[in-house]
């Protein structure tokens, strides 16, 4: 295996030799064949293009029974008709209606793709669906359909190879790579955006990712996502949330490191609503230390506590939320955030990384002024 491989603008680094692979594919071959050697049926191989073009290949040739190759490309699926909610971009080469169809997929993760394929498929007329799959995430695969052959298991990491991809290169590698994390390139950017209630973060923060697209970063997004996907991390964070409980810094920071992980492509990413704490501030650096990086800049939009009155006040109104103008109600929040954000300033202050930006003006101008800042 090559010690180090550049596809566009990320390195990857040997994760699993071919012979490996290759064993993995004898292996559920031998099971395929168990189940239908002597069964006397002829199955569909429902190839799902483009990922499992190399080990359906493989696996083809290790084939003891008469069967057809049939192909299908989907994407996520949409919508809300009851043929499995996906979506043919290249439609099925063949009928399904009363056959056999074994669906060969390169990789498994939350599944929630392939379950969607059998429900189509069911729908269709299949008379019986097993899913073979090379490989499977079972850190986020938590759906009830099973799973008829696995080739091996991997983590939760972006790997390419053996037919996988990173933005279409990579598929024709013999190995597998996976993403090394001791280098992201120097231009992977990571900001942190801070300001107080009503200064427009929202706002700002959709304006960055449109122009620089950056991978946005909502802790409380990445906790709904989580939770939805049943994770463990997400599992965690929901019992803990049920219990009252608040989620520990730990689970937090592991649902980011996951998201840079799963995010190799981007050009950067934006924290909102993260760090609160210094403590959370000391933990992201140890992280992203882990993958030879470093929080680029503090993105701090500020505007007078008077102002912060008035800009809440004003959105009060306009949701019709008459308890949020409540003079005390304001106060307690500009309190909170002061009390909250002042020692996390003083922490990247001392890191030279603290950039504060002038949050008086319109939108356009406030952008302005934060593009020139980085």
């Amino acid at each position: 295996m090559d010690k180090r491989v550049k596809l566009h603008d990320k390195y990857f680094v040997p994760y699993i030799p071919h012979k490996d692979l290759i064993k993995a594919v004898d292996e559920v071959a031998a099971k395929v064949n168990a189940d239908y050697k002597d069964s006397g049926k002829v199955p569909v191989v429902l190839c799902v293009l483009s990922g499992s073009i190399v080990f359906c290949g493989y696996l083809l040739t290790r084939l003891e029974f008469p069967c057809e190759l049939a192909a299908i490309k989907v994407t996520s699926y949409e919508g809300t008709r009851s043929t499995g909610n996906i979506k043919e971009v290249l439609g099925l080469t063949t009928d399904v209606d009363g056959r056999d169809v074994i669906i060969v997929e390169d990789i498994v993760d939350t599944g929630s793709t392939i379950v969607k394929l059998c429900e189509h498929l069911a729908f269709r007329g299949a008379a019986s669906i097993k899913i073979c799959t090379m490989f499977l995430k079972p850190e986020v695969y938590h759906k009830d359909r099973k799973l008829d052959y696995v080739g091996m298991e991997v983590a939760n990491k972006f790997i390419v190879g053996f037919g996988l991809d990173y933005d279409q290169l990579g598929r024709n590698f013999s190995d597998i790579y996976i993403l090394d994390k001791n280098q992201f390139e120097d231009t992977m950017k990571y900001y942190i955006l801070f300001g107080p209630p009503g200064a427009g973060k929202g706002t700002q923060a959709k304006l960055l990712v449109e122009k620089f697209g950056f991978h946005h970063v909502s802790t409380g997004d990445l906790l709904r996502k989580e939770m939805a996907a049943g994770t463990p991390l997400g599992l965690k964070a929901k019992s803990l949330i049920e219990q009252g409980s608040l989620v520990p810094d730990l689970v937090v920071i592991g649902m980011i490191k996951s998201e840079i992980e799963n995010n190799p492509s981007v050009p950067g990413f934006l924290f909102d609503g993260f760090p609160r704490t210094t403590e959370q501030a000391a933990a992201l650096d140890e992280m992203l230390k882990g993958f030879d990086q470093s929080v680029t800049a503090v993105l701090s939009i500020s505007i007078s506590d008077e102002m912060v009155k008035e800009r809440i006040r004003h959105r009060a109104l306009l949701e019709n939320r008459p308890d949020d103008t409540k003079d005390e109600v304001i106060a307690n929040r500009i309190k909170t955030y002061h009390d909250k954000t002042e020692p996390v300033i003083d922490f990247y202050k001392a890191q030279g990384k603290y950039r504060e930006i002038d949050g008086v003006g319109t939108i356009e101008e406030i952008f302005k002024k934060v593009c020139n800042i980085m």
